[in-house]
């Protein structure tokens, strides 16, 4: 399956997005408010008007799941 890195563009569609993605579709937040999706799920954030673009080189650099931040700060 491929998958997109995507970014919202703004604070709305951010909540949104994540809110119509976790409901019908899965996945993963990175740091760097970077999200890795399934390439399909693009379908759904575009039927919504859900405003994003794709993650840049720079930020997929230091990109890595959040609940690696959580585990990290925890010890």
């Amino acid at each position: 399956m491929k998958h997109a890195y995507i970014k919202f563009s703004s604070q709305e569609d951010s909540v949104q997005g994540f809110n119509e993605l976790v409901t019908h579709s899965q996945c993963t937040c990175l740091t760097n408010d970077v999200y890795c999706i399934p390439w399909s799920s693009l379908q759904l954030l575009d039927a919504q008007q859900i405003q994003y673009t794709f993650a840049s080189e720079e930020a997929l650099t230091d990109a890595y799941p959040v609940w690696k931040v959580a585990e990290a700060k925890s010890r």
